[in-house]
């Protein structure tokens, strides 16, 4: 029997935006910060599942699902106005993420949050089903390399905007966006159903705390890694 030496240990990918790379928002509006690996999620969620698991991420801040961003938006702040705004749409890129970080057994996608921003406004069936899409391109980059080791797909619905929906001063699109966040979950799990692919919502595991009721805190990252990393243990069917 020939020995494949990449059949363990299991690989699993995060494919996310900020809160998968740990933006951490300053209450007093000065400039952010961004968790150590091993306090987001993932490297939560790396750590309870051990060494039979390595978890790779991908993820950048104001990645939407499908679409690029618009220069000059808080999609492409300043600080970044120097990357193209494509660079910011998930799916044109899941394929090459794919790719890179084959072979995987799962590839897990959290988006959706920035798409809320999206004007005129996306209904949350368009953006759960451009969530399917990233995840069927990265398929096809993983399994492009490994055709006999296909990844399965996690679509993981973000935990939903923090607050009471009231809007913050400046923002009068605030509440509409709440709602969308809220209205995501249902929508991701039907779409997440037909075409085959697991689902998880984040909102089972906790709510979203950070100081701008947008990003996740310390403490909201380690609830959630804990969390995804039961469902990834269920799904891909190993012991503790």
């Amino acid at each position: 029997m020939v020995d494949v030496p990449w059949l363990r240990p299991l690989r699993v990918l995060a494919f996310g935006d900020s809160n998968t790379w740990g933006f951490v928002a300053d209450p007093s509006g000065g400039a952010p910060a961004r968790l150590p690996d091993d306090r987001r999620w993932p490297g939560v969620m790396q750590a309870a599942l051990g060494s039979d698991v390595t978890v790779l991420v991908d993820a950048i801040c104001g990645r939407r699902t499908d679409v690029d961003a618009e220069p000059g938006t808080e999609q492409n702040p300043p600080s970044l106005r120097v990357v193209a705004p494509s660079s910011f749409n998930g799916w044109a890129h899941a394929e090459v993420a794919g790719l890179a970080c084959a072979p995987l057994d799962l590839a897990m996608v959290m988006l959706g949050t920035n798409d809320f921003a999206i004007q005129p406004a996306r209904p949350v069936a368009d953006i759960a089903q451009a969530c399917v899409r990233v995840g069927q391109a990265l398929v096809r980059g993983a399994a492009g390399f490994t055709p006999g080791r296909v990844p399965r797909v996690l679509l993981l619905c973000p935990p939903p905007l923090g607050g009471d929906g009231t809007a913050p001063e400046g923002m009068p699109a605030w509440p509409a966006f709440w709602q969308a966040s809220r209205q995501l979950a249902p929508a991701l799990a039907q779409a997440a159903d037909c075409a085959g692919m697991a689902f998880m919502d984040g909102a089972a595991a906790t709510v979203t705390t950070g100081a701008d009721r947008i990003h996740l805190d310390a403490a909201d990252h380690h609830r959630l890694g804990q969390a995804v990393a039961c469902r990834v243990r269920a799904l891909l069917e190993f012991a503790p």
